[in-house]
């Protein structure tokens, strides 16, 4: 529903995405919703598990949903299909309220019609035009200050389908199976920030990790005060070893000694330019340099992991 300024209300609504063939040769329609909407229909049954998946906002960021969080929704939405199939049921996916959520939840159900269904984001697209453009929120960079870069769906959309187009994505064959070159367990362990709050953004070329620092001899140290943990270099080198890790680049000022990685055979490039800022072209120049020339993956960090190195 609209207000008389095109925003969204707090009306319900339930909006049609998409159909798919039951077994016994009928037809088990998927909603989204919002506000309590339901379709016309009482043979529906409800799915709200983004009151379980939550996108945890460092500043006004809102989303997407990382790896785990695309994973856990498939599991969850194809385990629902097939209770609503055996149950001649259709399926409403519940948003809650205001576009952010409503974007994650759209998110989402792309995400499995591109992964489990093997459309192309073209035909995703198609399946949320019903939609006004005001219900839906871009994505936007991890400040508080005004976006300058919008992050559409069909980014994100087209995003998963080039995975899957390299084989790094694919459904696993099996229970517990990895998804193409992802393996969930994995990625859980290391996407906790007590754990080195680190990620594989292109498989055995790119690793994404939050800025180590010197904490005189310790591996690891908790902050009690800011209820976090700090890393120093030597907590990843074992990990970079078993990721196939040869080369760090730092984006921020210096913390820690660079040696802490090169005297374990690890080689270390600081490439430094101010937070919240877009490298300048001699920067992004040499970056590109030291990736393509190097022997194994590269491990790239700033303070926090995420607006530089993004």
């Amino acid at each position: 529903m609209m207000s008389s300024t095109g925003g969204l209300t707090e009306a319900p609504f339930c909006h049609f995405v998409f159909r798919l063939a039951r077994k016994c040769d009928s037809i088990c329609r998927v909603y989204i919703s919002q506000n309590g909407g339901v379709p016309s229909s009482n043979d529906y049954r409800v799915l709200n598990t983004l009151e379980t998946i939550r996108y945890d906002a460092y500043c006004d960021d809102f989303g997407p949903m990382n790896f785990l969080s695309i994973v856990t929704f498939i599991e969850a939405l194809h385990e629902e299909i097939d209770c609503v199939s055996s149950a001649s049921l259709d399926l409403v996916f519940s948003a809650e309220s205001g576009p952010r959520a409503l974007t994650n939840a759209a998110f989402l159900l792309g995400a499995y019609l591109i992964l489990k269904q093997k459309k192309d984001p073209a035909d995703v697209q198609s399946c949320f035009e019903g939609l006004d453009e005001t219900y839906i929120q871009p994505y936007r960079d991890a400040t508080f200050a005004p976006s300058d870069f919008d992050l559409h769906l069909m980014d994100c959309w087209s995003g998963l389908k080039r995975g899957q187009v390299l084989r790094w994505l694919a459904t696993p064959s099996g229970v517990g199976a990895e998804w193409g070159m992802i393996d969930p367990a994995e990625y859980a362990h290391y996407d906790n920030p007590f754990n080195g709050d680190l990620h594989e953004v292109v498989p055995g070329k790119l690793v994404a990790f939050r800025g180590p620092k010197d904490l005189g001899g310790r591996e690891y140290l908790d902050d009690c005060t800011r209820g976090c943990r700090d890393f120093s270099p030597s907590y990843y080198v074992s990990i970079f070893k078993a990721l196939g890790v040869s080369t760090v680049i730092r984006l921020n000022r210096p913390r820690y000694d660079s040696r802490d990685f090169s005297t374990h055979g690890i080689e270390h490039f600081d490439l430094y330019f101010e937070d919240c800022t877009a490298p300048p072209t001699n920067i992004v120049g040499r970056f590109l340099q030291i990736v393509e020339s190097a022997p194994g993956s590269v491990a790239v960090h700033c303070k926090a992991g995420l607006g530089r190195t993004g």
